[in-house]
């Protein structure tokens, strides 16, 4: 969750008094939570990072209550100011871009300036190491600017007074100790600098005092910086957004050394567009709705859209990083409609439901496991890359909203091992299983998977269970292939095989496993195929 705050008066003299009335009204549309009192609170969920600021969010609310349609302007490319991007900067964080930003003082939305650049850090940047701005004051760097690569001998004196070399700011100072360790131990860093030569920043650690800004500065140069082009994309046009809801002037200075495939990618992202069908709208709102309402809806959320049949042009923001695709533009229409005014409608269905075969194999399974004397539990479908290191599913996930859930798991008795962790003190043993899903090659499987933390737990205690489950499923004899298993003690683990089917792996877990999840005990699992042994035995099930 994102949390904005400030002093209650300070919002009203900025914004005016029915600042809380409509934020009040506007959350029961998009969806955040509201404290106020002395101090005004908003608790946002983390898909709206156009929304982290007040000057953001109170300019949706102007486009939403008051009309203020945003027009369609592409960002002018100011030849006077030059970037100069050296091949350097390639192996270390190799996307850039920048902006240019112009208007009155920044005054009292300094404060709001640096929160905003800070939550994007930490959301769109993961802590920086995808991306970090820097945001200097265009009149005191000059026109000419470089991404380029520095000695770490050479000296520069950060925003905050400290002075002294490269490396000894990264270790010395406190944004070097906390973000040090996304730059290479050894060799050149990366850094903006001036024509002359002087550094104005160090990203993705920390802006030099030679171009600070502050309550007076009215022109900005903002860098983006990072290893990851979405991210450096989506910061772009989010920082572009916080400038221009107070009305100052975006351009972009003239880059050179960059590809001209990633610049386009950076440029061609506000503003895209989108063709949702007309149909495709209707069947998702259960009702007819014309073009005019549809259009009206939709300018209403930040869109610029225009009619047309079977599809409506939509052009989207490049701040609204959220939108995807066709779903995402037709839950803002819901939103704005008010699913309250949707019409009810009763369902008719023809026949009587029953449950599908594969339902009730798992409830068989689970009542099969309680009689063992085990207890069901549920984790996420989502697993960290780190827990599976010979990850065979085959379906990453693209810019993680966290690096817990970036893969979808391929086998489940880590994130059983991970609970047994989180609740170590409860007392032993702790026998645990799940019935869930999971992607192995690229194809969704159903398993059982249970694991037994216990002081005396071993390859014979996870033997016993699985030869107690299996007895209740199939009159065949399980046989265990000796195999090296994932996180298992070599010589203590194999493949279950039923016939000539393997149906599923068992192993006692190694000591070097479990400490990374901080365990001591012993503990023992297997791993069943529920699609693969139910499909060979329905006969024996008599479901």
């Amino acid at each position: 969750m994102v949390v904005i705050r400030a002093p209650l008066k300070e919002l009203e003299g900025r914004y005016g008094r029915e600042i809380v009335d409509l934020i009040l009204r506007y959350s029961s549309i998009i969806g955040y939570s509201v404290d106020h009192d002395e101090e005004l609170k908003i608790e946002f969920n983390p898909d709206r990072p156009d929304l982290f600021s007040f000057p953001t969010l109170m300019k949706q609310i102007k486009i939403f209550f008051y009309g203020e349609v945003e027009i369609r302007k592409p960002q002018i490319r100011d030849d006077a100011v030059k970037v100069t991007v050296s091949k350097g900067v390639r192996d270390i964080r190799p996307y850039f871009s920048a902006l240019i930003a112009e208007g009155s003082s920044i005054g009292v939305h300094f404060d709001e300036l640096i929160n905003y650049q800070e939550i994007l850090h930490a959301s769109i940047g993961k802590d920086r190491s995808k991306m970090a701005i820097g945001i200097h004051d265009l009149e005191k760097t000059g026109d000419s600017i470089h991404y380029t690569t520095v000695s770490r001998n050479q000296r520069m004196q950060t925003y905050d007074g400290m002075e002294g070399t490269v490396d000894w700011i990264i270790k010395n100072h406190e944004k070097g100790i906390a973000y040090g360790r996304l730059l290479p131990g050894t060799g050149r860093s990366v850094a903006i600098t001036d024509n002359e030569g002087n550094i104005l920043s160090l990203p993705p650690i920390v802006n030099s005092y030679r171009s600070r800004i502050d309550e007076g500065t009215k022109k900005f140069f903002v860098d983006i910086t990072g290893t990851d082009l979405n991210s450096v994309k989506f910061a772009h046009h989010l920082m572009s957004n916080f400038f221009s809801s107070l009305k100052y002037r975006i351009r972009t200075p003239s880059i050179d050394g960059l590809p001209s495939r990633e610049t386009e990618i950076i440029r061609a992202f506000d503003f895209r567009i989108m063709r949702p069908a007309r149909r495709s709208i209707e069947r998702y709102l259960g009702e007819k709705m014309d073009s005019e309402e549809t259009i009206t809806h939709l300018r209403r959320m930040g869109y610029v859209a225009e009619p047309g049949y079977p599809e409506i042009a939509v052009y989207v923001p490049g701040y609204r990083v959220d939108v995807m695709g066709e779903a995402d533009i037709i839950e803002d229409i819901l939103k704005s409609k008010g699913i309250e005014n949707i019409e009810e409608k009763q369902i008719f269905i023809g026949k009587f439901g029953e449950p599908l075969f594969m339902n009730k194999v798992k409830d068989l399974a689970r009542d099969t496991m309680i009689g063992l004397g085990f207890q069901e539990v549920m984790t996420f479908v989502l697993s960290p890359a780190s827990y599976l290191q010979e990850y065979t599913g085959g379906v990453r996930i693209q810019n993680p909203k966290s690096e817990d859930y970036s893969v979808i798991r391929d086998k489940i008795y880590p994130d059983l091992l991970d609970l047994i962790a989180r609740n170590k003190k409860h007392s032993l043993p702790q026998r645990i299983f799940e019935i869930g899903d999971k992607i192995v090659g690229g194809k969704q499987r159903t398993a059982l998977s249970c694991v037994i933390a216990d002081t005396r737990s071993e390859f014979s205690t996870a033997k016993s269970y699985m030869q107690g489950f299996l007895a209740r499923f199939t009159s065949e004899n399980p046989v265990i292939v000796p195999q090296m298993i994932y996180g298992s003690i070599d010589g203590r683990s194999g493949s279950i095989k039923i016939g000539e089917k393997i149906i599923g792996v068992i192993g006692e877990i190694h000591p070097a496993f479990l400490e990374r999840f901080s365990l001591a005990v012993p503990v023992s699992f297997f791993e069943i195929d529920l699609d693969e042994i139910f499909i060979a035995n329905m006969d024996h099930l008599g479901l």
